[in-house]
């Protein structure tokens, strides 16, 4: 009898340890589903945390009392001209580290998407950054936000400073040193590169290469003073031009030295605004040099701020040219806007511009030289209604 009980003994043990087996099992599959679940949550805001976007819209409607084409704006005008949706991402590779790019799509182009920015950065020291890829030429206060509305106190840049200058991205690479001091900062950039794609505004088919250029900005982040200097090999070909010679284009450089050379001034302390750009470009051969300035002063009552803008170009090289190409080329143009910036909501502003421009003289005043002589313009109004938001 006792031998049996032994021979069953080891039988009933691991019967009656079963269910506490099981019951342990049990428990280390939900630890470990739980460990799983844990993981791929931290993987998920750890990917979360090095992908960022963001973006922007603008919208509008501008019409003009003729066809002078101001800023491109003339009698007929649509919606769309003033439309354009941006995504930005920003991509964190490491702590040092990022690829940004920017996809830009404009309603005056049927809305095609294209890769406005895409760069590395790197920050190589606490004091010093490093950039390579296609970014925004920086020869103006507002040139990263160039196509951001909502960052610029206006409905549009002032034209006798921005409107020159219709190449706005390179590809190349830049290298920035900030350099902090007691309650303020100075930050200065090296860059060069050229630019790969030709911009056709204004009639003009524009390529920079071997551009060089250096900008150095000290602020105290009230006060802002800023000085550009570059030079590039300038190509420019001019439909009008070639129009008028019987020609498809006419080649006004064709690699010619082209120098750029900016000075600017800002004041922002919340509840007045003030800024002003003057700059100067002097290009070899038959296109134009041109001097120009504006100076805005804007006023902030709670989320409403009016403004005014003054602004000025003129050609500084007219005796070098004669005939068409003195016809089309020389220019001087005064510029007067009132507006006023109203924040509807966070990230969202609505404006209002009107814009006069006079002055042209017996030139076209850097606008549509057909229409201008045509219709024997002096000068034109600009009526702009504009939402820019971003997010």
């Amino acid at each position: 009898m006792t031998r049996k009980i032994l021979r069953i003994a080891p039988l009933v043990l691991g019967v009656a340890a079963a269910p506490a087996l099981a019951q342990s099992d049990a428990e280390r599959l939900d630890q470990l589903e739980q460990q799983v679940s844990s993981l791929q949550q931290q993987l998920t805001s750890a990917a979360a945390d090095r992908v960022r976007f963001n973006g922007f819209f603008s919208t509008g409607y501008a019409t003009a009392n003729n066809d002078a084409g101001f800023a491109g704006i003339g009698e007929q005008s649509e919606v769309k001209d003033l439309s354009l949706m941006a995504l930005q991402g920003t991509f964190t590779l490491t702590d040092d580290t990022q690829a940004i790019m920017q996809l830009v799509s404009r309603g005056e182009e049927d809305w095609d998407t294209e890769l406005e920015w895409a760069y590395l950065s790197h920050q190589a020291t606490n004091e010093l950054q490093l950039r390579a890829g296609k970014m925004r030429i920086p020869f103006f206060m507002y040139s990263d936000s160039l196509e951001l509305g909502y960052a610029q106190p206006w409905a549009r840049p002032p034209q006798a400073v921005y409107g020159p200058v219709t190449v706005t991205s390179y590809v190349g690479a830049d290298a920035t040193y900030t350099y902090n001091l007691s309650g303020s900062s100075i930050n200065t950039q090296l860059f060069t590169g050229f630019t790969d794609e030709s911009s056709a505004t204004s009639g003009n088919e524009v390529e920079f290469r071997n551009t060089v250029g250096i900008n150095t900005e000290w602020t105290d982040y009230v006060w802002k003073v800023r000085a550009v200097a570059a030079t590039a090999e300038v190509s420019v070909d001019s439909r009008l031009l070639g129009q008028l010679f019987g020609q498809n284009t006419y080649t006004l450089a064709d690699g010619e030295r082209g120098n750029f050379y900016g000075l600017g001034f800002g004041y922002d302390d919340g509840t007045w605004q003030i800024v002003s750009e003057v700059t100067r470009i002097a290009v070899d051969g038959p296109f134009y040099d041109t001097d120009s300035a504006y100076l805005t002063v804007g006023r902030r009552f709670d989320n409403i701020m009016p403004y005014a803008t003054v602004g000025w170009i003129e050609t500084k090289d007219d005796d070098e040219r004669a005939g068409p190409l003195s016809a089309v080329l020389d220019r001087r143009r005064d510029e007067y806007s009132l507006g006023v910036r109203w924040d509807v909501l966070s990230g969202v502003a609505l404006k209002l511009d009107w814009t006069h421009a006079r002055g042209f003289g017996d030139e076209p005043g850097g606008l549509d030289a057909a229409s201008v002589f045509a219709e024997d313009i002096d000068s034109t109004n600009v009526y702009t209604i504009k939402i820019d938001s971003a997010f």
